[in-house]
């Protein structure tokens, strides 16, 4: 049984409709036939109408249960309204409501201190506790409540706790700090990082069986045993530090605008360390990124007087690169991702006629090469090939002899796994007492694992080289 009393109910009015379904078919099996029940019937009928009135019984006794619980959550709020607040109804039942934007206890620009409680909760101090385990429920609660892709594959499956998360109006923030964020490696499967382990082995098969006719009767049938491999994907780990001033917590009035500048920061080069490493990853103590990925398909594209449209032209080795995945993956690519320089390149291109080939999706295109959806400096802009395009800075524009270029990459993106655990922030005052300062450090392990190099395609050459507008 599920302790979630909604969906125990619901698992509950399952079963009931179930057996109540049963009860309609035996007795319509009958009418239609015009007969009275056989034996095995009535059986069954009186088996239905028993686990239906049993189910209805625990469905009234659960629904007791929840109200009571709600109560008590009532009774407690009354109790801690004068620490906590204020208190709002909601459907299941009362919860606190902070002076925050995003129900959390840390509050941007407020007076508490996320590192400050967790240096005086190392001390003893029972206040600074109580808030940390307070917004440690309150991020689990917020996780189990959003889609965990909306706060970017940040989750509670490794680590020491919950006291170690950041608030999450700072995890759902970095992506706007003055850094390239993580445009592409969000596209990919993100998945938690199991806890104990310095590397994933994902099972892999290398050749798989085979069939054949049988020519002739009786003979013996095509056997091939398949081989298996696995995809390693290494742990590694992403860290950063501050030293700061005793006094900053001591003396500022507004001492949460501190975590703010520095967690913020720190979480920020967390977000574009990430973003750069699923693209540019060497894999020499680091992993592979998608340009660097043994195995991916290498289209070239030679030209020059780059141009977006005609034969030879960038827009038919965007389509070559999109068959070619399509060719070694039996399955279409999910993504084309590029610089944000070669979209507004190709977004300012004309043909013959000077009519523009990237057109905006509100103005109800026709034959457009592509299709312009939003004005952003990073993530999904628009559309080519059927295919969602994804600007990155992080993609490198000092590729190729001339060290000018910026590739562009076709990819089936979910066949590249992103590993992350929780992103965790400490401060400590070893060994700085001596100067009044303080330690803080942000740090997450992730590992990333390319399944399929033929899910990729990569596009590079002399048509790629700076463009010119």
């Amino acid at each position: 049984m599920t302790t979630d009393p909604s969906l125990y109910e619901a698992t509950l009015l399952e079963q009931r409709d179930a057996a109540n379904g049963l009860v309609t078919e035996l007795a319509a099996r009958a009418q239609k036939f015009d007969r009275q029940l056989s034996a095995n019937e009535t059986r069954d009928l009186d088996d239905a109408l028993r686990t239906e009135a049993t189910l209805t019984g625990r469905i009234e006794e659960n629904r007791a249960q929840i109200a009571l619980a709600v109560a008590n959550e009532k009774r407690r709020a009354i109790v801690d309204i004068a620490k906590t607040g204020r208190f709002n109804e909601s459907r299941s039942g009362y919860e606190y409501q902070t002076q925050t934007n995003d129900g959390g206890v840390y509050v941007q620009n407020g007076r508490e201190s996320y590192f400050k409680d967790l240096l005086e909760a190392r001390s003893g101090n029972s206040g600074a506790r109580e808030r940390l385990d307070r917004h440690s429920r309150q991020f689990n609660d917020t996780l189990r409540q959003k889609n965990i892709t909306e706060l970017r594959a940040i989750n509670t499956s490794a680590g020491s706790g919950g006291e170690f998360a950041p608030p999450l109006w700072l995890i759902d923030d970095y992506v706007a700090a003055l850094r390239p964020a993580r445009a592409t490696a969000d596209i990919l499967t993100k998945l938690e990082l199991p806890g104990g382990t310095d590397i994933i082995n994902i099972p892999k098969v290398n050749t798989g069986t085979a069939t054949a006719l049988q020519v002739t009767q009786n003979t013996g049938i095509q056997q091939t045993d398949l081989t298996s491999t696995t995809v390693p994907a290494s742990v590694y780990t992403i860290a950063g530090g501050q030293v700061l001033s005793l006094q900053l917590f001591d003396q500022s009035p507004m001492a949460g605008t501190i975590d703010r500048v520095i967690l913020g920061d720190l979480i920020a080069d967390y977000a574009r360390q990430v973003g750069n490493l699923v693209l540019n990853g060497t894999g020499t103590n680091q992993p592979y990124g998608l340009l660097n990925l043994p195995g991916t398909t290498a289209v070239t594209y030679t030209d020059a007087s780059p141009a977006f449209m005609g034969a030879g032209k960038l827009y038919s080795k965007i389509g070559q690169a999109v068959q070619a995945v399509q060719t070694a993956r039996f399955l279409s690519p999910t993504h084309i991702v590029m610089h944000p320089r070669r979209w507004a390149w190709a977004a300012v291109q004309v043909d013959g006629a000077n009519r523009a080939v990237i057109l905006p999706a509100a103005g109800g295109p026709l034959n457009a090469s592509g299709i312009s959806s939003t004005g952003a400096a990073q993530g999904i802009v628009g559309e080519m090939f059927g295919l969602p395009v994804v600007i990155d800075p992080n993609v490198p524009t000092n590729l190729g002899a001339g060290t000018n270029q910026d590739p562009i990459l076709i990819v089936k993106a979910d066949d590249s796994w992103l590993y992350e655990s929780t992103i965790r922030a400490e401060v400590f005052p070893q060994t700085y007492a001596s100067q009044n300062s303080l330690y803080a450090r942000v740090y997450n392990y992730m590992a990333l694992a390319h399944r399929l190099p033929q899910s990729v395609a990569v596009i590079n050459g002399t048509g790629l080289i700076t463009p010119t507008f």
